[in-house]
């Protein structure tokens, strides 16, 4: 049986992503002009345009960073099986997965309940002060109720999506189910070459929405962990590693599409079709791939401050958002009147991304650890009760 290995080049590029989530929601919240390209909307100009109409904006690329987590999570669903071919492990992982969601997501909505009785989310105030209350202005403002909270922890955000007191937990429900449809491919036909055609069928049923980059992500896997005879001989000639490069920016310009798909004229995107999720997902399967193959990309994202960093990214997505909206725009409200506007953003994405590593830590600690070790004893004791072949 061959060794699982950790992949911490992968952590690597979850850092990123997580990066680019993080990103995305603060300029939405101070700067939205880098999204909306619109000159009303900018506060300046000439830096706004040029980084939110070029590859730049991969730097604030939140929407390309969601597709990248999902792809690497149905990346991750078949890893173990590919490796060791061990079916068992897909069942464990569906299990392991929803313990290993669920109580981090009742802990931050729990927070999130509290805050707003506390009436600390600032975001419509802080939006329509700094002119950004289309993007940011509307989340959580309503009356919470504790039940409705936990609702939408429990069974809302895996069943229905539910995500009024969260946003980002629309992510949830593809995570959940994205990762039950790969696991249910590769338990019926992992071993057997008909899953490629499993593959192409699930593709064209999942090309409108969000689960088909968790099922690109596992042939991705397929593709690095059992290559077939033809990429195989691929991979010993010289073009390989340098077509793995090419893969790999082709991957992150796909991924750099401007998020509106719109106000492009005289940009380099300007005849491409706007399919912008479609080019997301395409995009993070390639990077991804082109990762697997690629050392010294490996050596860089393989680093040890990143891989610290990974351990916390799922409180880290969790959490900074509700951050953002009561910490971050509640400092902006607090300086306003007295500090020049950007000087008081650079202070608040240090002070914020700080916090949101900070909270990101103790919910990892006291919250995620306890329910992965709950989920092992569960699947531990399932695979017990089946019975022996």
């Amino acid at each position: 049986m061959k060794e699982v290995k950790k992949l911490s080049y992968i952590d690597g590029l979850k850092v990123l992503s997580c990066m680019m989530i993080f990103n995305f929601h603060f300029i939405n919240a101070f700067y939205c002009g880098f999204y909306s390209l619109l000159d009303s909307d900018y506060h300046m100009a000439p830096i706004e345009y040029i980084v939110g109409s070029t590859p730049l904006n991969l730097i604030m690329g939140g929407k390309f960073g969601v597709r990248m987590f999902m792809t690497i999570s149905g990346f991750f669903v078949g890893y173990r099986f590919f490796v060791t071919g061990d079916k068992k492990s897909l069942t464990g992982g569906v299990i392991k997965k929803y313990f290993r969601l669920i109580f981090p997501i009742i802990t931050a909505n729990i927070a999130i309940y509290v805050l707003m009785r506390l009436h600390l989310f600032a975001n419509a105030e802080a939006s329509a002060k700094a002119g950004t209350a289309l993007f940011f202005g509307n989340y959580n403002q309503f009356e919470p109720h504790l039940s409705e909270a936990l609702w939408e922890a429990v069974w809302g955000c895996f069943v229905t999506g539910a995500n009024r007191y969260n946003g980002p937990l629309w992510f949830i429900y593809y995570e959940f189910f994205g990762t039950l449809l790969v696991a249910a491919i590769l338990s019926l036909m992992g071993n057997s070459k008909a899953r490629y055609i499993a593959y192409v069928i699930a593709g064209v049923l999942c090309i409108r929405n969000d689960f088909l980059p968790f099922l690109l992500g596992c042939v991705v896997c397929d593709l690095a962990c059992r290559p077939p005879v033809w990429l195989d001989r691929l991979k010993k000639s010289r073009v390989f590693q340098p077509l793995m490069w090419l893969l790999f920016f082709f991957g992150m310009f796909l991924g750099s599409y401007p998020p509106m798909g719109e106000r492009l004229e005289g940009t380099i995107y300007a005849h491409i079709p706007p399919k912008v999720i479609v080019f997301y997902i395409l995009g993070s399967a390639c990077v991804l791939y082109a990762t697997t193959q690629l050392e010294p990309l490996q050596k860089i994202l393989g680093q040890k401050w990143l891989v610290w960093l990974n351990t916390y990214s799922y409180g880290f997505y969790l959490t900074h958002f509700f951050i953002l909206c009561t910490f971050a725009c509640g400092f902006y409200l607090a300086l306003e009147p007295y500090v020049n506007y950007h000087v008081i953003a650079i202070l608040n994405y240090l002070l914020s991304f700080g916090l949101t590593v900070f909270v990101s830590f103790l919910i990892h600690q006291y919250v995620e650890l306890p329910g992965m070790r709950l989920a092992n004893r569960i699947a531990e004791r399932l695979a017990e009760r089946e019975p022996q072949g």
